[in-house]
């Protein structure tokens, strides 16, 4: 996706969160149907992503739900095709702040890498980067706090 089709996407008030890839989990979730009294299981994945959320460097927890075809969560891994570092527009279906924590849920759309994003060394993404890493900017931020 480039730059121009990302901001006809905003300017038609599409949901979306832009974000640095930090990693992905797939694992298996489940609730109790309560007036059946089924336990139902399905496969999801939590990716986490780094941006900037009201002036502040975080991260967003994003969750998506495979469909039934999923039984385990070796089969959602093995889809997971991202590159660490590199930008990401991905399509979400609804986004809440809880305790602190922005958490986010992703639309069927998926995820896209931003084209023509590149790091200080001219990879697109992934590679050796100068910037403050979150653990570092909330270390940073901590210490300031307590002064």
């Amino acid at each position: 996706m480039t730059t121009a089709e990302l901001l006809k996407e905003v300017l038609q008030g599409i949901l979306l969160i832009v974000g640095e890839y930090r990693g992905s989990h797939a694992e298996m979730a489940g609730y109790m149907d309560k007036k059946f009294g089924n336990a139902i299981q399905y496969v999801r994945a939590l990716h986490i992503v780094e941006c900037s959320w009201h002036g502040h460097l975080d991260r967003v927890i994003i969750t998506e739900k495979f469909p039934e075809t999923f039984t385990t969560a070796e089969q959602a891994a093995a889809t997971f095709n991202y590159v660490r570092g590199r930008k990401y527009v991905f399509y979400i279906e609804a986004v809440k702040r809880e305790r602190g924590q922005t958490l986010a849920r992703m639309a069927a759309w998926g995820a896209e890498p931003i084209d023509g994003t590149e790091d200080g060394d001219r990879t697109a993404g992934g590679g050796a980067r100068a910037a403050l890493t979150l653990f570092y900017w909330k270390q940073f931020h901590s210490a300031y706090d307590k002064e």
